[in-house]
């Protein structure tokens, strides 16, 4: 710092900074936010206040003594004139905002006429309020022509009026300035105004998009977890229905080996249960991502578990047999959850429509970047015609494509020409990522 310079803390004396944190000052800064947010709530009554100010302001000229109005030319002037040219300047003004140009014009008229008369320059105000309108509300491409009729405006009381015509130059620079600031008070505004707008504008529609992608993450959610729900019911209740038909037939002959199938009911029941509960209870998690205490999660099924798959639908009656080829170990998790998924559906739609007396082939494949899934019956055993398709593509079909779909893969279905059915599908090694992935 300078030697002889004042420190920060004391560029305003102490009288200033009492007077300005003292209750007064604070009821009218409190009174000045309140006006502005009046102004902005009600433009037509700030407008209407501004003509009357701007009117009083004029008559008051008028109402003066004629001595006062100064001048040799102030005789010419007759007072029906003078009242006339008030009431052009600020009557304009109600309309200032609707019409800006138009209201220019109007001033400006009304403005020339006093300033060749000589009279009391009271028409500056109502000139700069019309200025300031202009750039601030007028359409952009119409500013341009303002420009011209304000230039020759100005020349008037440069020339005419005694306290300027004497410097005319420096006085025409000096309104010129002044035009130039109150339109650049405009502009400024008007962009300020323009940016506020669009930042409003911004959030409302970050907002939507907001409120949009929550509710699509919601239909995404509902539908992984239906179709999870599809698989896991639709499966194990079919195979619980083949054990139990399977139960009834062979008690009816050896009740033994009816017995012995209810076990086998049993544990396919708990198994049910058991997804359930981890289905459901990804749903219930705490607000830091945490499950229940009491839920016990297992991992989402994978190849590794088809041979358990295959056991529990054979066990329903079905004579079911796995071929696999290539390195399906090595598979991401998603890819291996809709492999298990696709093989378990088109079991179950077997076991449904075949019966519990088909013989299923399933085979995959994993060659050329892609997964080759194999699913085929033999149908029933009295040789009946296949099931059309309008009959037998069903909700499990449906999902049988959506989870080819999200592995980026395809699926098909239909009859095999031998009273069979096919149901293959081709994935990719590397599909995209899924949520499933992402549970437990």
């Amino acid at each position: 710092m300078r030697q002889g310079s004042t420190p920060p803390e004391q560029l305003f004396p102490p009288e200033f900074e009492e007077l300005w944190n003292s209750p007064l000052a604070r009821r009218f800064v409190h009174a000045a936010r309140r006006l502005r947010a009046s102004a902005v709530g009600h433009p037509l009554a700030l407008d209407v206040v501004l003509t009357l100010l701007t009117l009083a302001a004029g008559l008051s000229s008028v109402a003066a003594p004629s001595e006062a109005r100064g001048g040799h030319n102030s005789a010419a002037a007759s007072t029906a004139l003078l009242v006339l040219t008030v009431l052009g300047q600020a009557l304009p003004l109600v309309w200032r905002r609707r019409a800006p140009l138009p209201v220019l014009l109007v001033v400006l008229l009304a403005s020339t006429v006093q300033w060749w008369v000589n009279a009391p320059q009271r028409s500056v105000v109502a000139v700069l309020i019309v200025i300031y309108s202009v750039a601030r509300y007028e359409r952009l491409r119409l500013l341009a022509w303002s420009v011209p009729a304000l230039a020759l405006a100005l020349l008037v009381p440069a020339f005419r009026v005694d306290p300027f015509r004497e410097h005319a130059l420096y006085s025409l620079f000096f309104l010129y300035a002044t035009a130039v600031a109150a339109s650049a008070l405009g502009l400024v505004v008007r962009v300020r105004q323009a940016q506020l707008n669009a930042l409003a504008d911004r959030a409302a529609r970050l907002e939507v998009e907001r409120e949009q992608r929550v509710q699509l993450a919601t239909l995404a959610e509902r539908s992984r977890v239906s179709r999870e729900m599809h698989d896991i019911i639709g499966h194990n209740l079919a195979v619980m229905i083949g054990l139990a038909d399977g139960a009834a037939f062979a008690a009816s002959n050896d009740p033994a080996r009816g017995a012995e199938v209810l076990p086998v009911i049993a544990s396919t029941g708990r198994q049910a249960l058991s997804e359930l509960r981890r289905t459901l209870g990804a749903l219930n998690q705490t607000p830091d991502g945490a499950a229940a205490a009491d839920l016990e999660l297992t991992p989402q099924p994978g190849l590794s578990d088809l041979n358990t798959l295959l056991e529990g639908i054979g066990a329903a009656g079905p004579q079911i047999s796995l071929r696999t080829s290539g390195d399906l170990a090595s598979l991401a998790p998603g890819v291996q959850l809709a492999l298990y998924r696709i093989v378990q559906e088109a079991l179950t739609n077997s076991l449904k429509h075949a019966g519990p007396a088909t013989t299923v082939q399933v085979a995959l494949r994993a060659a050329e970047g892609q997964v080759d899934v194999r699913v085929r019956d033999t149908g029933r055993p009295d040789a009946a015609p296949a099931v059309p398709v309008a009959e037998h593509d069903g909700q499990g079909l449906v999902g049988i494509h959506e989870r080819a779909a999200l592995a980026g893969g395809t699926a098909s279905a239909g009859p095999t020409g031998d009273g069979g059915w096919l149901v293959h599908a081709v994935v990719p090694l590397s599909a995209p990522h899924t949520r499933e992935e992402e549970q437990p």
